[in-house]
């Protein structure tokens, strides 16, 4: 058949949208019909104008609504008449307001590769295993699992010192309540990950910033807060720090276990980013594994929703750090760990990380290219940017005002421990936004508010 080419005119919203509306359109009015094949992703997006990405969320949308199926190596396929089409299952409430504050990757097209696995699944022995109570650190097989994921980037951990968790952010929750007692000083970056300070609040630990540069802690800064703190637990972000997307070389991590070697401090080594550079320095886990808890997911760098994480806990706190995952959730989801289990077995999981690397690049560049000019921070393997604001402007009313526009963005304010590390700047997720021509035009947005902004002088931080 000649390849059909959709007319995008009379559809509203998002392109992606518009797409999986005029899929729907031509199979009611039969110009589409089961068995048609939809034109390559690459090809329609060059007849259409816009990115192979946008041209994927439509038609993995029309797949959600049992329009149209994928197969392997041969293409999207119709499946049924439209009146015959099914709801997606748990469309994203938007409000109309795009969520660039949100740190997740939302284009990745997960829909075939999830229903392969499932499939596979639901014929293997022994599925009342995956809804049953689980060991309290998780099933061998699944540990087993994390200790190859590990090994990706140089760690060697015996399986039966990893420990399953639901995601990455209980691993940091866990690690504190088993490291730290309530009136404890903990050390973190003057800048660090919103749930870090949100975790310390729910231990009732008291969270000490260390300075950072351009290559994340400052090793100096660090030695100079635990003489003075007494503090035994550290915390820190080596790769793609968030919010300052710095990355630490080979010498800083180095120089990092020397000072909590020499200040015998314990290290907690938060990696959910790490995966996402192709090359980078080895953890800081592999030069002081003994006194280094390394923790990691496949929420950043797989699939955000299936909350499967892992520690690489050293043995004097392997009990008590099992005991907090124990008493926070009794188990975990085996079902997840072993889709992710599935998909690191099959290649799967490859496949999705290096087109996650190869988009996020892409965005990174194309934010490069609109902040033309301005003071930003990011690097080609982070999913985030911080953005440093024009003289003009305060941080809280530039984020009212990109609100007041249709786009969230976060104050830096939300990362700082303490009030003296905030300056005047904001952190924009370049992953969150469905496709690049929608975070182009948002961008834009951002860009030009920064430019025609109100005559405030700066907040003193």
């Amino acid at each position: 058949m000649t390849i059909w080419v959709p007319d995008l005119s009379g559809h509203n919203g998002p392109r992606y949208r518009a797409i999986a509306e005029a899929i729907a359109d031509a199979v009611d009015r039969g110009a589409l019909t089961p068995g048609d094949k939809l034109p390559p992703q690459r090809d329609l997006a060059y007849r259409l104008g816009v990115t192979v990405g946008t041209v994927s969320r439509g038609y993995m949308l029309a797949e959600q609504q049992g329009l149209v199926g994928g197969e392997v190596g041969r293409g999207t396929y119709v499946r049924k008449a439209a009146q015959d089409a099914k709801e997606p299952i748990l469309q994203p409430a938007t409000n109309g307001v795009l969520d660039l504050g949100i740190n997740m990757a939302t284009w990745c097209v997960h829909g075939d590769a999830l229903a392969a696995t499932l499939q596979d699944i639901s014929q293997a022995q022994g599925l009342e295993n995956l809804v049953r109570y689980v060991p309290a650190a998780g099933h061998a097989e699944h540990r087993a699992v994390g200790a190859r994921f590990m090994a990706r980037v140089g760690i060697e951990v015996d399986p039966g010192q990893v420990v399953l968790t639901h995601g990455a952010q209980q691993a940091l929750g866990a690690a504190l309540e088993a490291l730290a007692r309530p009136g404890d000083t903990v050390l973190a970056e003057r800048l660090t990950y919103s749930g870090v300070v949100e975790n310390a609040q729910r231990a009732s630990v008291h969270l000490e910033g260390v300075a950072l540069d351009e290559e994340g802690m400052i090793p100096e800064a660090l030695d100079k807060a635990a003489a003075r703190t007494g503090a035994r637990v550290v915390i820190v972000v080596p790769t793609v720090q968030n919010p300052t997307a710095s990355v630490m070389g080979a010498e800083r991590r180095a120089a990092i276990a020397r000072v909590a070697e020499a200040r015998d401090l314990i290290i907690v080594e938060d990696d959910v980013y790490g995966y996402l550079l192709p090359e980078r320095a080895p953890p800081i886990a592999t030069l002081a594994p003994e006194r280094t808890i390394y923790l990691t997911s496949a929420s950043k760098c797989l699939a955000p929703g299936l909350r499967v994480g892992w520690m690489a806990v050293p043995e004097p706190f392997f009990e008590q750090v099992v005991d907090v995952v124990y008493a926070q959730t009794v188990a975990q989801p085996a079902l997840c760990h072993e889709i992710i289990a599935r998909w690191v077995a099959d290649g799967t999981a490859d496949r999705l990380l290096e087109a996650l690397r190869h988009e996020i690049a892409a965005r990174q560049a194309l934010a490069a290219e609109i902040f033309d000019g301005f003071e930003t921070r990011g690097h080609p393997a982070s999913f985030h940017l911080m953005f440093d604001l024009p003289a003009t402007w305060r941080r809280d009313e530039f984020v009212a005002k990109a609100l007041a526009a249709g786009i969230r963005i976060v104050s830096i304010a939300s990362f700082a421990v303490d009030r003296a590390s905030a300056h005047e700047a904001v952190r924009i997720s370049l992953a969150a936004a469905p496709d690049r021509e929608t975070l182009a035009a948002a961008l834009t947005t951002l860009r030009d508010l920064a430019l025609t902004g109100p005559r405030a002088s700066r907040a003193i931080v």
